[in-house]
């Protein structure tokens, strides 16, 4: 893949990712959050099993880091999911976009690697920026705050897929972690007796976000990043959250206010002050 298209397939697949947030509020309709993961993260690990169910290189450590990182994930869709219950897709699409933010500490922890100073600006700006999004002076919102909580799920995720894809073969993981979370949802969603409504606009939610979001979005930024560096990848990516406000408002007509346009840029600032920081490995 040409450094060109790589740089585009990054772009599509922030676009296709930003695209979710309004259609998964508008599925939750008709189905649980549980479902929705499950569903969703069944039709991804269909499509994948499809393309390289013969090119698996599995061991116990495979799997288990696999397991692993399958329930990190599945705590951060299913928060993002829940959360979407709560509060708007566009407050979701930029309170998710943290997890740049957040990467950088759990790194520290995780894998060793140095906190910047630029690190912590940007922390304290989209802090700052959540705040004013939130109306925590109200009272925070408890979607606001469930969706956060996917945004650290998110980045705890990034930070484990960088250890162990040194360690074992990453088509073999990333198959073993959508499969974790697809066996979770369906076990929360046995639960609940397996409520769902099926009507056009969950089915036309769970292809999209199955197929596109989750099958073909991993498999093109896998791709992708082996000639994009991380940060350049970062950077492009940041635009998640500016994309999903656009579609919120396209198709479900949510709007920011001033405040939550004041809270937004700040957010941004902070993600890009960590994807622009060179000091970072």
């Amino acid at each position: 893949m040409q450094k060109l298209t790589a740089i585009l397939s990054i772009f599509f697949v922030a676009v296709i990712w930003a695209s979710t947030f309004p259609i998964i509020k508008l599925s939750l309709q008709y189905i649980s959050s549980w479902g929705f993961v499950a569903l969703r993260f069944l039709t991804g690990f269909f499509i994948l099993s499809i393309f390289f169910a013969r090119k698996l290189k599995m061991d116990r450590e495979t799997l288990f880091s696999g397991a692993m990182l399958g329930i990190v994930l599945f705590a951060g869709y299913f928060f993002q999911t829940l959360g979407l219950q709560y509060t708007s897709a566009t407050h979701s699409g930029f309170i998710v976009g943290l997890y740049v933010v957040f990467t950088p500490f759990f790194a520290f922890f995780v894998i060793k690697e140095k906190i910047s100073v630029k690190s912590g600006i940007a922390v304290f700006l989209s802090l700052t920026g959540l705040y004013f999004l939130s109306n925590m002076e109200k009272g925070m919102n408890i979607g606001d705050f469930i969706t956060l909580l996917c945004a650290v799920f998110y980045a705890l995720q990034i930070v484990l897929v960088a250890k162990y894809t040194k360690m074992y073969d990453p088509t073999s993981l990333t198959l073993v972690e959508i499969g974790m979370v697809a066996i979770m949802g369906m076990g929360g969603w046995g639960v609940e007796k397996f409520y769902c409504q099926c009507t056009p606009i969950l089915i036309f939610g769970i292809l999209f976000t199955g197929i596109l979001a989750t099958a073909v979005g991993i498999l093109l930024q896998t791709h992708a990043q082996k000639v994009v560096p991380p940060t350049h990848a970062a950077v492009i990516f940041t635009m998640e959250p500016v994309l999903a406000g656009v579609f919120s408002y396209l198709i479900l007509g949510e709007t920011l206010g001033s405040r939550g346009i004041i809270g937004a840029i700040l957010v941004l600032l902070g993600m890009l002050l960590v994807a622009l920081d060179k000091s970072r490995s």
